[in-house]
C-alpha cells in the first residue's frame, strides 16, 4: 500500500474532511476493514498566509519545501497540499522533492476536460481568485477560466474568512456566495464553478448550482485514493 503523506492545517477544518474522507471511501473501495497509512503534517497556516498576502514567495517556498521535505523523510510514497492557494508555487514545490506532489489544480483541470467544460469561474480566497496559477493552468487545457469582479471577490473573501475557516456555516453567507456566483454564470455562460478553496465544500454542494460543481477537495481526494488503492497508478 502507498502511504500519502498530506501538508494540512491550511486550514484545520478542511484537513479533518480530508482525513476521514480518504479513510473511510478506501474502505469502501477496497471492501475491506484495513485502514490506509497517513502521515499528516499540520503547519501553521497564520505563517502561511503572511508570506501570501505580502507577496513573500521565497519565504513560502522555503517554508512549505521545508515541510514536504519532513513527508518525505517519514516515507511518503505521495504528498498532497490539502489547500489550493499554496499551489501558486507548486512547480518549485516539486521541484523541491523526490516524492511525487498529487497537484489539486491540475487534477481540477484534467476533471473539467474529461467532463467536456469550456467555461469555469473560479471562487476562492482573494488571492486564489487574483493570482494567475488557476486561469494558466486552464489554458493548457483549452478551457476558459473566468473570476468575479473586485467587489465580489471581496464578498467571497469575507464569506471564507473568518467563518468558514473555522467551520462556522451561515445560510446568509451560502445564499450570497449563490446570488453572486449565479449572476456571473447567466452573463458568462459558465458551465463549471469551482470551488477553489477547500473550505468552500463545507456550505456548498453540487445541488445548490443547476451546473457542473467541481469540488477541488473532493477531485483531490479521488485522487489520492487512487494512489493508494491502485499502486500502479
Amino acid at each position: 500500500m502507498n502511504k500519502i503523506g498530506i501538508l494540512g492545517g491550511l486550514g484545520p477544518e478542511s484537513t479533518v474532511e480530508y482525513y476521514k474522507n480518504i479513510i473511510y471511501e478506501y474502505k469502501k473501495l477496497t471492501n475491506d476493514e484495513n485502514y490506509p497509512q497517513l502521515f499528516i503534517n499540520s503547519i501553521n497556516m497564520t505563517e502561511m498566509l503572511s508570506y501570501v498576502a505580502n507577496n513573500e514567495y521565497k519565504k513560502l517556498i522555503e517554508l512549505l519545501s521545508h515541510e514536504i521535505k519532513r513527508l518525505e523523510l517519514i516515507g511518503s510514497d505521495y504528498i498532497a497540499i490539502a489547500s489550493n492557494t499554496p499551489h501558486c508555487v507548486i512547480d518549485e514545490l516539486i521541484q523541491s522533492t523526490t516524492v511525487p506532489i498529487i497537484n489539486i489544480v491540475e487534477e481540477t483541470c484534467k476533471y473539467s476536460k474529461e467532463n467536456n467544460l469550456k467555461n469555469v469561474l473560479l471562487t476562492g480566497t482573494m488571492f486564489t481568485m487574483k493570482n494567475a496559477f488557476y486561469r494558466k493552468a486552464f489554458e493548457k487545457y483549452n478551457i476558459k477560466c473566468i473570476v468575479p469582479n473586485d467587489n465580489e471577490k471581496e464578498i467571497i473573501q469575507n464569506i471564507i474568512f473568518p467563518k468558514l475557516e473555522n467551520g462556522v456555516i451561515d445560510i446568509d453567507d451560502k445564499n450570497l456566495f449563490k446570488k453572486i456566483c449565479n449572476n456571473i454564470i447567466k452573463t458568462n455562460n459558465i458551465d463549471g464553478i469551482i470551488l477553489g478553496c477547500t473550505e468552500l465544500p463545507l456550505m456548498i454542494n453540487e445541488n445548490d448550482f443547476d451546473i457542473s460543481v467541481l469540488n477541488t477537495m473532493g477531485i483531490h481526494i479521488n485522487s489520492i485514493l487512487k494512489k493508494l488503492v491502485y499502486k500502479s497508478l
